[in-house]
C-alpha cells in the first residue's frame, strides 16, 4: 500500500508541475510580445541552437575507493545543434510512430569505455561466484527528438567486449600512477572477445516550464527506457526531480545505465535568452527488469565466467549541476542495488561531467 501511495503522489505532483503557459512549437512561451514562431519559422538550414561537446568520468574512487563492480567509465561526445544539415538520417526516429514531426532533431556521436571487476581485484584467480572482469569499448550514434512536452532518444551502440576493449591496460596504467592503488591481478579471467550491439530507446515526459516554489524552480520528468542487444536487454521506468534556478528544459533522464551515461542533459529553447548562470540539484530513480547483461551472464557463444544475475534492480542518483554561459559541470553520486546473487554491497560510484555549448 505504501508503494502504491508513493507512486500516486509522484504522478499527482508530476501532473501539477507539468502545468504551465501554452508554448509555441519551439518551446518559447507565447506572449503578446513573443515572436510567432509558427508563422515565421527559422530557415531549415539555420540551426536554432548550437552544438555541444563534453566528457564524463564515472569512478568508484568517489564512492569510497572500493575498486569493485562497475569501477570506471569514460565517454567523450558531440551533440549537434537542432535543424542540422547532415542529410536524411531521420529514418530511425521516423520508425517510432509517436515521435512528432514538429519538434527539433539533434544528432550525437560518442566514444567510451566501461570497466567491471570483482570485489577483490588482488586475487590472481578471482572468486568464481563473484562478478567477472569485463570491459566494453564502444561508439555511439544518437538521434534526439525534442518537443515541448516530450523528448525521445534513440541510441545505437557498437563495440567490443573482452581483451579488445583495452580495459585491462587502462586499469593497470591508472593504478601505476595512483598512490596506494591496489594492483589488479585477475584480468586473465575476463570475458572473451565478442562484438557487441545495443539499440536503446528513451521517452521523457517534461513540463512546459518549471513550477515556482518560492524563489526556486522545480520540475519532475517521468521516463521509460529500454535496450535490446547481445550486451544488454532491459526495460525500465523512473523519474527525475530537479530544484534550482534558471533551469533549462531537460533533454533525457539523468539516471545512469549499465552501459553508458546519457550525455545530453539540457537545452535552451529557440529564441530564449541564455541566463549567465543556472543551477539545480536533482534526484533520480529507476526500476529495471533485466533480461540480459553480458557483464554478468558471460559471453553469448563461448564459455566464460558468469554469475546468477538479479532480474529486478533499482538505481538511484543524487546530483548537482552548474552552468555559466557556455560551460557546464555536474557531479552525481550513484547507487545501484545488488545485480547478482551473493553481491556484497550496493554499487556506489561518483560521476563528473563537463560540457561546452557553442
Amino acid at each position: 500500500m505504501a508503494v502504491r501511495a508513493g507512486w500516486s503522489v509522484i504522478v499527482t505532483l508530476s501532473l501539477g508541475l507539468a502545468a504551465g503557459p501554452v508554448l509555441a512549437q519551439d518551446g518559447v512561451p507565447k506572449t503578446d510580445n513573443a515572436p510567432n514562431t509558427e508563422t515565421a519559422p527559422p530557415p531549415d538550414n539555420a540551426p536554432r541552437s548550437g552544438p555541444s561537446i563534453g566528457a564524463w568520468v564515472d569512478n568508484d574512487l568517489f564512492g569510497g575507493g572500493t575498486d569493485r563492480y562497475y569501477t570506471n567509465g569514460v565517454q567523450f561526445y558531440y551533440v549537434s545543434g537542432d535543424r542540422p544539415t547532415y542529410g536524411n538520417i531521420d529514418w530511425l526516429a521516423n520508425l517510432v510512430p509517436w515521435i512528432g514531426e514538429h519538434g527539433v532533431r539533434r544528432y550525437g556521436i560518442a566514444f567510451g569505455q566501461n570497466m567491471y571487476t570483482p570485489s577483490d581485484i588482488t586475487k590472481p584467480i578471482p572468486d568464481a561466484t563473484d562478478r567477472p572482469y569485463a570491459g566494453w569499448l564502444y561508439g555511439r550514434l544518437s538521434v534526439i527528438s525534442e518537443e515541448t512536452r516530450q523528448v525521445d532518444r534513440i541510441d545505437l551502440d557498437l563495440g567490443m567486449v573482452g581483451p579488445a576493449s583495452l580495459a585491462e591496460q587502462t586499469q593497470k596504467a591508472v593504478h601505476r600512477i595512483v598512490p596506494g592503488a591496489r594492483w589488479p591481478e585477475g584480468w586473465d579471467y575476463q570475458l572473451k572477445d565478442e562484438p557487441g550491439i545495443i539499440l536503446s530507446y528513451e521517452h521523457v515526459w517534461r513540463a512546459e516550464r518549471p513550477a515556482r516554489i518560492g524563489p526556486f524552480e522545480a520540475d519532475i520528468s517521468p521516463h521509460v527506457a529500454g535496450s535490446v542487444g547481445n550486451v544488454l536487454t532491459f526495460g525500465g521506468a523512473g523519474f527525475t526531480m530537479r530544484l534550482g534556478g534558471n533551469m533549462a528544459p531537460p533533454v533525457g533522464a539523468l539516471i545512469l545505465r549499465p552501459t553508458a551515461s546519457i550525455p545530453y542533459q539540457d537545452s535552451v529553447a529557440a529564441g530564449a535568452p541564455r541566463p549567465p548562470f543556472s543551477w539545480y540539484v536533482y534526484a533520480g530513480a529507476e526500476g529495471r527488469a533485466v533480461i540480459r547483461n553480458i557483464f554478468l551472464d558471460g559471453n553469448s557463444f563461448r564459455d566464460s565466467r558468469s554469475v546468477d544475475k538479479n532480474n529486478f534492480i533499482a538505481a538511484f542518483q543524487l546530483g548537482v549541476a552548474l552552468r555559466y554561459g557556455a560551460f557546464g559541470i555536474s557531479y552525481a553520486q550513484n547507487f545501484l542495488s545488488p545485480e547478482f546473487e551473493g553481491q556484497k554491497s550496493y554499487s556506489n560510484y561518483g560521476s563528473i561531467r563537463a560540457s561546452y555549448r557553442f
